[in-house]
């Protein structure tokens, strides 16, 4: 992706502002898209790190601070999705 951003062929009639604005989103948006689209998929990939992974947060949501973190940032992110997505 940062070869497309730097020498991709749309990058050579592309002035400085815009280039810059490329490399910001590159930064921002998409690596960290495909990050997580790739965790999401590593995640995936065994039902035994699902299974896990479903009773970490269950037993750490227990917890104070992160029951209140997936009652006030994750709840609503996922409702928020459901809504947006379905």
């Amino acid at each position: 992706m940062r070869e497309y951003v730097e020498r991709g062929r749309y990058a050579e009639t592309l002035k400085h502002p815009r280039r810059r604005l490329a490399r910001v989103w590159l930064a921002v948006v998409a690596i960290p898209a495909v990050a997580a689209a790739r965790l999401f998929e590593w995640l995936l990939e065994r039902p035994a790190r699902v299974a896990v992974t479903v009773v970490t947060v269950k037993l750490l949501s227990t917890l104070p601070p992160v029951g209140w973190l997936v009652d006030h940032v994750f709840t609503p992110g996922v409702n928020a999705a459901l809504w947006l997505f379905l």
